[in-house]
């Protein structure tokens, strides 16, 4: 069983700044109304590298999961 690994609240802080606190999917503007959702961009939940975190907002993460 693969084990997931957080990533690091700076991490995370760097990638939605870097993503200029938009959706990466979207691109709606993050607020109180639309939260960010950290991902992993290849899936595998066991690479916490920076470049696998994506910042996506919740309505673009429950379409993912249905597709």
């Amino acid at each position: 069983m693969i084990q997931k690994r957080e990533f690091s609240n700076i991490h995370k802080q760097i990638v939605l700044s870097n993503q200029k606190h938009k959706c990466k999917k979207c691109g709606i503007k993050f607020n109180v109304a639309h939260l960010p959702n950290f991902g992993y961009t290849d899936g595998n939940v066991a690479n916490n590298t920076m470049s696998n975190l994506k910042v996506l907002c919740l309505e673009c993460t429950e379409k993912g999961k249905k597709s």
